[in-house]
């Protein structure tokens, strides 16, 4: 058999303050997050509506093409982009509204549709802090 050098220890399960940086080899002292409140890392009943919203696969593509595109996308594009029925689109957009995802604005005959990028922001922040 061939000799082989004995194992580090295992480091401590990283906690919610700290990130472990090649921690195994004892050769890099951990990093401190950010601090952080905790009623930041508390969800609340629309961050559950919003990732309610997301399960289903239309709505979480639709989500992403509005993401993607950065701007206003008229409810024709999103239809003829994703390829579904009219009643089909308003209804997920709908949902995705009610979820405080995206917003609307309508201007003559046509509606155009957005991200709203606070909550956005707040949903990806809330995974980040507790992953």
């Amino acid at each position: 058999m061939a000799w082989h050098p004995p194992r580090p220890p295992r480091p401590p399960p990283a906690s919610l303050d700290t990130i472990p940086w090649f921690g195994i080899f004892q050769n890099v002292k951990p990093r401190g997050l950010p601090e952080i409140s905790r009623s930041a890392l508390l969800a609340r009943p629309q961050h559950v509506e919003a990732f309610a919203a997301l399960a289903h696969q239309t709505r979480l593509e639709l989500f992403f093409l509005l993401v993607r595109r950065g701007s206003e996308v008229s409810a024709g594009e999103l239809q003829e982009a994703l390829e579904v029925p009219g009643p089909t689109l308003s209804h997920h957009l709908a949902a995705l509204r009610r979820a405080g995802l995206v917003e609307s604005r309508k201007e003559e005959r046509y509606v155009y549709y957005s991200v709203k990028r606070d909550m956005v922001t707040e949903l990806v922040r809330l995974l980040t802090a507790c992953c």
